[in-house]
């Protein structure tokens, strides 16, 4: 067995030494001859193409005996030769010709490798800068997708069908991985017209080229963005009166707020002073002997003035009595002050 297994690795090493690299371009016409050897086309009985190498041949494409063919594949019957009309890159792999002789003992098998070459078509978008009407600069974003084989490629940019000299001031060029970005400083009239980019890549098969779709930069680009600025700016200035007007409600809520609580603070406190001045007031008819509908005469009492060195007389108590060395009278004390 593992005799078998050096064999057969042998086998297919002397097969891939000997298998013939085909690159081509996506899109191009492929015609592959199968080797012959030493027979004529006289001497050729029929000429088959496989999907695979030798030794794996995996599926029969066509076959100059019956004029057999699959898919996109054709076959020379004169000759044997495999026919691509517009390879693409899903063509790309390993393909075999089997040559049978006329007297069937005589043939030839090889093996071949096709490398198809391919880019995608770049897309182009533009962005302006505007100020009022006029356009300050514009900036060009050029981006390709896949690229076989990955080489760099070189961007070339266009304005109306003639190649841009990017190297001066008025422009600037920024590649970076797979986009490459134009900015067209001081835009003037001249400027308007058609953009595009094109790449462009090198391989053995010579360049790949493609160009992208055309941009057009008008002065109807730079109204319709002034409008769309405008149209912009008038929904951020919505926006910002709706915030103002919620802090203004915000505001006034805790100014409203604070104003009742300072007027509820402020009517206690007068609440409480009319209290003590109703008390004040109770304390000076005791002592003058008036209010009361007694008739009794007044004696000589000292003047309400002297009596502010009189200890309190409200210390809560229902019924106080206040004695001093001259005078004794009775002070009634209210909780609140009576309506």
């Amino acid at each position: 067995m593992a005799t078998y297994l050096f064999l057969l690795f042998l086998i297919q090493q002397t097969i891939a030494s000997q298998t013939r690299r085909l690159p081509i371009i996506e899109g191009e016409q492929l015609l592959v001859i199968p080797a012959l050897s030493c027979l004529s086309p006289a001497e050729v009985d029929s000429t088959s193409w496989f999907n695979g190498t030798g030794t794996h041949p995996t599926k029969l494409l066509v076959n100059s005996a019956n004029n057999s063919k699959f898919g996109n594949f054709l076959i020379d019957e004169i000759y044997g030769d495999l026919i691509i009309q517009r390879v693409k890159r899903e063509d790309a792999g390993f393909y075999t010709s089997q040559v049978v002789a006329t007297d069937k003992v005589n043939g030839r098998t090889n093996t071949y490798k096709l490398d198809v070459y391919y880019i995608d078509f770049p897309t182009l978008t533009s962005y302006t800068e505007n100020n009022s009407s006029e356009i300050n600069y514009v900036i060009f974003h050029c981006e390709w997708g896949e690229i076989y084989p990955q080489n760099d490629p070189n961007i070339t940019w266009i304005h109306n069908g003639k190649t841009l000299d990017t190297k001066t001031t008025k422009y600037n060029v920024i590649t970076k991985e797979k986009t490459s970005t134009l900015v067209v400083h001081k835009f003037s009239d001249t400027d308007f017209g058609n953009y595009a980019c094109r790449i462009t890549v090198e391989t053995k098969k010579g360049n790949m080229t493609k160009t992208s779709n055309l941009e057009e930069i008008g002065p109807q680009k730079a109204v319709s963005n002034v409008d769309e600025d405008t149209s912009s700016n008038k929904s951020i200035r919505k926006r910002s009166l709706g915030l103002w007007f919620i802090v203004f409600v915000c505001a006034t809520v805790f100014i409203v707020c604070v104003i009742g609580v300072f007027l509820s603070i402020t009517n206690r406190k007068r609440k409480r002073d009319s209290r003590n001045v109703y008390q004040t007031s109770e304390f000076t008819s005791s002592i003058t002997g008036q209010d009361h509908g007694d008739n009794l005469p007044v004696p000589p009492y000292p003047d309400v003035a002297e009596l502010v060195n009189i200890p309190d007389v409200c210390d809560g108590t229902t019924m106080a009595t206040i004695e001093t060395e001259t005078i004794s009278v009775n002070c009634l004390v209210y909780d609140e002050v009576p309506n």
